[in-house]
């Protein structure tokens, strides 16, 4: 990430010169860089004008700003300056990040108004078309009974307010783009992630897949490292995954929509409910389904399978975090075919 590459992102030209003001090592407290999920990231605690303390933290490979300041720009000048600082001068986030960080527990904007906040806190709407929430027809009979639910129309709700005061991804229409690819009756692998890409152009509806043309993101170049290694295959030059749900691996969240730069924004507002409904009707299949549930987050969900009919794959994450403490070298590919082929539904063709 450049410093021109962080400037676009900025909301006007006043915000552009307040960051680069800030952006020098002695304005801030503490500074300091990890790995997550979706690659680097950077974090700064910097005081404000009246004393108070506001913490940032933008992921370099993702692009995602985030701030507890009370400013209504976003990204803010706080995040703006903390990425160009970042692409200034690597070496001076040498700090042990504190609780806040490990925790990824970003404070909200604390907004003076608070009438406002929702509206303006993260990312402007899109302006595009509102398409209603839809289960794919296929999946219907097997998940009708979910939108009869108490937590259904919150959830349409809470998606429709999003959608007309934010930017969201996947774009309205391809929240179900994973179910609307492979029909229950096709399902033959079931790849659990966990809220789409946040990133602009990335998410499709398909867990861990981007569009094409989009650089692929740290966890799934780390799946193509493995599959390279372990099957011999050349480097795909897409992250677009398509071909795989072609031949039914359902490549699903465990939450369908997420604001722009905010991972796990939309967590808790009913998505897990649903999705949890997918993972046990597939599970109660009965022919033989392999569930791969890379992480804890994912295997937290094999209270849902039936095993004694089904396969579960798992390891760590590939995130860049856990991908050499146990996803490296776990060989899940051959661990999902042999499954297949044991059970006579045919192996996967993994190469892109």
């Amino acid at each position: 990430m450049t410093q021109a590459k962080i400037l676009s992102f900025s909301p006007d030209e006043a915000s552009s010169k307040n960051a680069l003001a800030l952006a020098k090592r002695e304005k801030w407290e503490h500074v300091g860089a990890y790995d997550d999920e979706e690659g680097e990231v950077v974090w700064g605690e910097i005081k404000g004008s009246s004393g108070e303390v506001y913490h940032t933290r933008v992921g370099i490979d993702d692009f995602s700003f985030r701030c507890s300041c009370p400013s209504r720009k976003r990204p803010c000048k706080h995040g703006l300056a903390l990425g160009i600082l970042r692409a200034n001068d690597a070496s001076v986030f040498r700090d042990s990040p504190p609780a806040w960080v490990t925790n990824d527990e970003v404070p909200k904007p604390a907004f003076a108004d608070k009438g406002e906040a929702d509206k303006n806190a993260t990312s402007s709407p899109s302006n595009e078309n509102i398409v209603p929430l839809q289960i794919p027809a296929a999946w219907q009979p097997l998940l009708e009974d979910e939108t009869h639910k108490a937590y259904w129309p919150k959830l349409v709700e809470f998606v429709e307010e999003q959608r007309q005061n934010h930017t969201v991804y996947p774009p309205s229409g391809q929240e179900f783009a994973a179910l609307e690819t492979v029909a229950p009756d096709d399902v033959k692998v079931l790849i659990l992630g966990q809220d789409p890409y946040h990133g602009p152009k990335q998410a499709h509806g398909m867990a861990f897949s981007v569009q094409p043309g989009v650089t692929v993101p740290p966890s799934l170049h780390n799946i193509f490292l493995e599959m390279g290694e372990e099957l011999a295959v050349p480097m795909p030059k897409t992250g677009y995954l398509m071909p795989w749900a072609k031949q039914g691996v359902l490549l699903l969240n465990a939450v369908l929509t997420v604001r722009r730069s905010e991972p796990n924004s939309h967590k808790s507002k009913g998505w897990e409910k649903f999705t949890d409904a997918v993972i046990k009707a597939v599970s109660d299949k009965e022919q033989g389904v392999v569930f791969v549930l890379w992480g804890a987050y994912a295997q937290k969900k094999e209270k849902l399978i039936d095993t004694s009919k089904h396969t579960i794959v798992k390891s760590a994450h590939p995130s860049p975090l856990s991908a050499h403490v146990g996803f490296f070298g776990s060989e899940p590919f051959t661990q999902i075919n042999n499954a297949l082929e044991k059970s006579g539904r045919g192996a996967i063709d993994w190469k892109l």
